[in-house]
C-alpha cells in the first residue's frame, strides 16, 4: 500500500501534462479554410509584338546599272532584311556630319545598293534588336534611310570569285539630321545576297527617280498600278477591356456619360479614359505621371512598345511612324497591305503616347480594327506617282518644291448611314511632315482618281 500515494502523485501529474497539452492545442488550433483568389481580369486585347514587328519600312528601292525598281510589299522588304538577320555587323562610324541632298541621292542611285525607307527617325541603338551588331556601343544618333551597298567587286567578279567572302557596306542615312553614319559587314555570303536582290528586284515594279536640284530626289512608279479599294464591317474592340488593362483596380472605375462631348468616361481616383464613338478614339490620361522623360530616345521607343505589349494591344498592323523627343511623343501609324492608312480627323488612324518621367501619361489610340475579312473588295487602277507629280506641279498654288515625299496610302472612311469603313487607294504626298492625300480638290478640279 506504500505505493499507492506515488502512483496517484504520478497519474496526477500526467493528466495535469494532458490537460496542459490539450489546452495549448485548442488553444493554437487554426483550421485550414479553402482559399479563396482573387478574380484574374483578362487584359489580353490582341497580340504582343517586337521591335522588327513595329520598326518596318514602307518603301524598298533596288538600284541597278539597267534600272531602278521599287516595292512597298512586306514580301519584298522581308527578302532584304532577313539574311541580314545573320550578319556580324561592324562598329557603326560616323561618315558625314554634314551631308547634302546630293550625297544622299547619290547613294540611293548608286548600282548593286538596296535602300530601305522609314517613315520615321529610328535610334541606331534599337535597330540593334533586329540586326546584329558586334560593338555594343552606339552613336546617339537615328536614320530613316538605310542603304546596303553590295558593289563591292563587279557581276563578273563576284561569279568568278563565289567562295570570297567580299563583305557589304551599310549607310545609316538621316536626312532630318543630315548625318551619315556607315558599318562594314563581315563573315556572310554577299554573292548569295547579291543573287537574292537580283531576283527580287526583277519582280518589283520600274520605279522613277523624280529629280529636283538642291532637294532630295523622289522614287515613285512609272505606270498606272492594279488596285483594290475595300470595304469593311466596323469591328470595335469593347473599351470595358481598356478598361480592365488601364485601371490598376477595374472595379473601382466608374463609368459616366461624356459631360463635354459624345462618348462616355471611365474614371477612378487616379486617371481618366475617354470613348469618342464618332473618331473611334480611346484617350486615357494619368494626371500624376506628367513630367519630363529623361532618357535616351531608344528607351522612349522601346518603354512605347512595352506599354502596348504589357496589355498585348496590337489589334493590327502599326508601325513607328514618328517621336518628338522633347514632348516624350512616341506616334504608330496604321498600315493595311503594306501601305499606310490616312483619314479626316473625325477617323482617328494613330496610336500615340506621351511619356512622364517613369511611366505613360497620355495614351490615344483606335479601338476598332481591321482584321476581319472585306465584305467587298473593287479591283481598280490607280495612276502612276510619276503622273500624280504631274498633276500636284500644275495645281494652283502648288506645294511641289516642299514635297518631303510621294506615297501610295489607303484613305479610310466610315459610311454615315451604315457600320461601314471604305478604304480607297490614293496617293499622298507630305509636306512639313504631314500627309495631304492628293484629289480633284487638290488640283483644281482637274481629272484624277481611280478607274
Amino acid at each position: 500500500m506504500k505505493y499507492i500515494e506515488p502512483v496517484k502523485s504520478i497519474i496526477l501529474l500526467l493528466l495535469i501534462l494532458l490537460s496542459l497539452t490539450l489546452t495549448f492545442t485548442i488553444w493554437t488550433y487554426s483550421p485550414k479554410y479553402d482559399t479563396t483568389e482573387p478574380p484574374v481580369v483578362n487584359i489580353s486585347i490582341a497580340e504582343k509584338k517586337k521591335m522588327e514587328d513595329v520598326i518596318k519600312p514602307y518603301r524598298l528601292l533596288i538600284s541597278q546599272p539597267e534600272n531602278l525598281r521599287g516595292s512597298y510589299s512586306i514580301v519584298d522588304i522581308n527578302n532584304v532584311i532577313n539574311p541580314m538577320k545573320n550578319w556580324e555587323i561592324e562598329t557603326v562610324k560616323l561618315y558625314s556630319n554634314n551631308t547634302n541632298a546630293g550625297q544622299v541621292n547619290e547613294l540611293i542611285n548608286k548600282p548593286y545598293t538596296s535602300t530601305l525607307f522609314f517613315q520615321a527617325d529610328i535610334p541606331i541603338e534599337s535597330y540593334s534588336s533586329i540586326l546584329k551588331f558586334l560593338d555594343p556601343i552606339f552613336p546617339n544618333s537615328s536614320f530613316n534611310r538605310l542603304v546596303i551597298d553590295w558593289s563591292s567587286k563587279s557581276v563578273d567578279q563576284r561569279v568568278e570569285e563565289k567562295e570570297s567572302d567580299q563583305g557589304a557596306t551599310l549607310y545609316f542615312i538621316s536626312t532630318t539630321l543630315n548625318k551619315i553614319y556607315t558599318a562594314n559587314v563581315t563573315k556572310e555570303d554577299i554573292f548569295g545576297f547579291s543573287e537574292r536582290m537580283v531576283k527580287t528586284s526583277n519582280a518589283m515594279l520600274e520605279y522613277k527617280e523624280i529629280v529636283r536640284e538642291g532637294k532630295l530626289s523622289l522614287y515613285t512608279t512609272s505606270n498606272p498600278e492594279k488596285v483594290v479599294q475595300y470595304t469593311y464591317l466596323v469591328e470595335e474592340i469593347d473599351t470595358n477591356r481598356f478598361k480592365d488593362a488601364l485601371f490598376n483596380i477595374p472595379s473601382l472605375v466608374v463609368r459616366r456619360s461624356n459631360p463635354v462631348g459624345s462618348g462616355e468616361q471611365y474614371t477612378d481616383d487616379n486617371a481618366l479614359m475617354t470613348v469618342d464613338p464618332i473618331s473611334k478614339r480611346l484617350s486615357y490620361v494619368h494626371p500624376a505621371s506628367e513630367g519630363e522623360f529623361l532618357g535616351k530616345s531608344s528607351e522612349l521607343l522601346y518603354n512605347s512598345l512595352s506599354f502596348v505589349n504589357e496589355h498585348d494591344g496590337w489589334t493590327d498592323d502599326y508601325r513607328f511612324s514618328r517621336m518628338n523627343k522633347n514632348a516624350s511623343q512616341v506616334n504608330y501609324q496604321l498600315y493595311f497591305d503594306g501601305l499606310p492608312v490616312f483619314s479626316k480627323d473625325m477617323l482617328t488612324t494613330e496610336i500615340v503616347q506621351v511619356w512622364g518621367s517613369n511611366r505613360v501619361y497620355r495614351y490615344n489610340r483606335p479601338y476598332y480594327t481591321l482584321n476581319a475579312l472585306p465584305i467587298t473588295s473593287t479591283d481598280l487602277e490607280l495612276p502612276s506617282g510619276q503622273n500624280a507629280y504631274e498633276l500636284l506641279s500644275l495645281a494652283p498654288n502648288s506645294q511641289v518644291s516642299l514635297i518631303e515625299d510621294l506615297v501610295q496610302g489607303y484613305y479610310i472612311s466610315k459610311d454615315e448611314d451604315q457600320p461601314l469603313f471604305t478604304l480607297v487607294p490614293s496617293w499622298y504626298y507630305q509636306v512639313n511632315g504631314s500627309w495631304l492625300r492628293l484629289s480633284p480638290e487638290t488640283i483644281g478640279g482637274g481629272t484624277y482618281g481611280l478607274e
